[in-house]
This record gives structure tokens, C-alpha cells and sequence, in this order.
């Protein structure tokens, strides 16, 4: 699984009120619901992945959570049928609550840069219906503020702030080139003074997924400061009886800003999850803005290909 694919995260809340009433019955109150943005906003340092940002607004229980926009045709070369061209139609939904007419930009050191709504074509397209800076003009830089401004007619404007991360080193020379499951290993970074990071790793391929109860993947938040983690041996009951081909291996570290540690890391203990974890909170939260729901935060990464072997 791609890195770009752990950026998927929808936010919603919910607001609904019951009271009960007379004869031992309850009975739902009727009450004026005043709706507020929901954002999520990302500044990424990672060339893999695109600074983004998410509006959508926070709906009731009567409303549908996605709407039918239109059909997608997919044409395919079928290999089991001498590759004649095979057509598959596919449904387009989108969430009913996305704001797709906000005024939104990023300002950092006096410049301000405007963010357009790219709408999804296509359903593949796991990247779009955000807003992106599509003249290409953002250039992040780390320890650097920005500021986040998101209008839309009729709602409170919502506005974030943050300070970039620093971008983290992996030290190559000192990992091993080869790693194995049966094993402990280092994984070294050059030290920075403070704060979290998020150290993961992954297999390329999938077959070792297969042939074993358990995979060689695996998360953990690490102080940036101790500059060294080491991974532990994994317990894996082998379905085979000769040792799995070396697979290449990801060793990815990722450092964070305040607001997304504090959002998708901390904030884990009282049920919001790590979208990069392939999950994404929708409870109401706000972290980093003011004026609405959701979260401002920003990433940067490293990563260092290696070979694991399971034996």
C-alpha cells in the first residue's frame, strides 16, 4: 500500500437531541441546526505527498452521507479472453456535505497562496475533490508558520495556524542493508531536539502477507531526540516449509507538526485515529483552527529501501 493512499480522512459530527416526554414516551425535539465547516488541512514536506486541503460541512442524521453524481466506464484488456478489451461501469459518489466554492489560501512570510477545488473524475481518483495549489507555487519549508484561511458564504470563516516540521534523516550507512524477521535491528536518524516521530515499515509485496500468520510490518511513535529504535523480533508461525524469498522492505520515519500530533496521535486514546494508518477520525474536534471543526497540521518523511529475509 502506497504512502499516498494513507491520505484518505473524512470529517463529520453529528448533533441530535432527545427528551422525554410525558406517559413514559420519548419524543424528539425539533430544534433550528446551525451547521459549521469541518477542514482538514494538510502541509506536507514529502515530495510523495501534495498539500491538500478538505472543506465539507457538519450535517444532521436525516441527511444521506453521499450522493450519486454519475457512472465511470472502465475499459480493460481481459488476458483470460485473448486481451479483448472488457468494459466495466462503476458507480461515482461523493459526500453530500462537501464544499466545493470556498475561498481557500495558505499565507507564510507576508504571501499568500490561493488553493482551488479539484474535483474527482474518476473512481481512482483518491487524491481529488480537495483543494490544491494547482499553479504550483507552494513550496513548503520546514520551522516555517503558515496560516490557514478557509471562507465560504453563510459560515463562520475558519482559520489555522502552524509551524512546520523538521524533515527527518534517515542515516543509511548505519541501518543494514539486509534484515531479518527472526532478528532484532537498528533503525538510526540523525537526532533532532524534540518531539515526536513516526516510524514505520512495510512490505513492498504481498505473497510474505500470505504465507505467514504474521507480517514483518510495523508503527511506532519514537522520540526524536534518541536518534536509534530497535525493532523486535517477530513471533510468526511459517506456513511454509522452505523460508520465504527476500521481499523489499520500506523504512519510512515521519515527523509532525504540534496540531497533527496532538490530532491523530494523542488524540487516538479518546478514539481519533491516524489517517496514515489507513483510518481517519469523525468525531468533533478542532485542533490547530478556530471557526470550525478539524485539524491543521503538517508532515514531513524519510524513507530508506531494504531486503528482509525470514530466517
Amino acid at each position: 500500500m502506497t504512502f499516498k493512499k494513507h491520505i484518505q480522512s473524512i470529517f463529520v459530527a453529528f448533533i441530535i437531541i432527545f427528551n422525554g416526554c410525558a406517559e413514559g414516551e420519548w419524543e424528539l425535539l425539533e430544534v433550528d441546526y446551525e451547521p459549521v465547516l469541518n477542514v482538514f488541512g494538510l502541509i506536507s514536506l514529502d515530495p510523495e505527498v501534495e498539500s491538500f486541503v478538505r472543506v465539507y460541512r457538519t450535517t444532521n442524521l436525516s441527511e444521506e452521507s453521499e450522493i450519486f453524481v454519475g457512472i465511470d466506464t472502465i475499459r480493460f484488456s481481459d488476458p483470460k479472453n485473448n486481451n479483448e478489451d472488457t468494459w466495466w461501469i462503476d458507480s461515482l459518489f461523493e459526500p453530500a456535505a462537501i464544499i466545493k466554492d470556498a475561498q481557500v489560501s495558505i499565507k507564510a512570510n507576508g504571501t499568500s497562496i490561493p488553493f482551488n477545488f479539484v474535483p474527482k473524475q474518476y473512481s481512482w481518483e483518491y487524491e481529488k475533490n480537495v483543494y490544491l495549489d494547482t499553479l504550483g507555487t507552494f513550496t513548503p519549508q520546514p520551522g516555517t508558520t503558515y496560516l490557514l484561511d478557509v471562507t465560504v458564504p453563510g459560515y463562520d470563516s475558519v482559520k489555522g495556524q502552524l509551524l512546520t516540521p523538521e524533515i527527518p534523516v534517515l542515516i543509511d550507512s548505519l541501518i543494514q542493508d539486509t534484515v531479518s524477521t527472526k532478528r532484532t535491528y537498528k533503525i538510526v536518524w540523525q537526532q533532532l531536539n524534540g518531539g515526536k516521530g513516526y516510524l514505520s515499515g512495510r512490505l513492498e509485496g504481498w505473497s510474505i502477507a500470505f504465507e505467514f500468520e504474521c507480517n514483518p510490518d510495523f508503527d511506532r511513535v519514537v522520540d526524536l531526540q534518541e536518534g536509534t529504535y530497535t525493532v523486535p523480533v517477530r513471533i510468526c508461525e511459517q506456513r511454509q516449509t522452505e523460508p520465504g524469498e527476500p521481499e523489499p522492505f520500506i523504512i519510512r520515519l515521519m515527523t509532525m507538526d504540534e496540531n497533527y500530533y496532538e490530532y491523530f496521535i494523542r488524540g487516538e486514546e479518546g478514539g481519533y485515529n491516524n489517517f496514515l494508518l489507513n483510518s481517519g477520525t469523525t468525531a468533533g474536534r478542532s485542533v490547530g483552527i478556530v471557526g470550525g471543526l478539524g485539524v491543521f497540521g503538517s508532515v514531513a518523511s524519510a524513507k530508506v529501501q531494504r531486503v528482509i529475509i525470514h530466517y
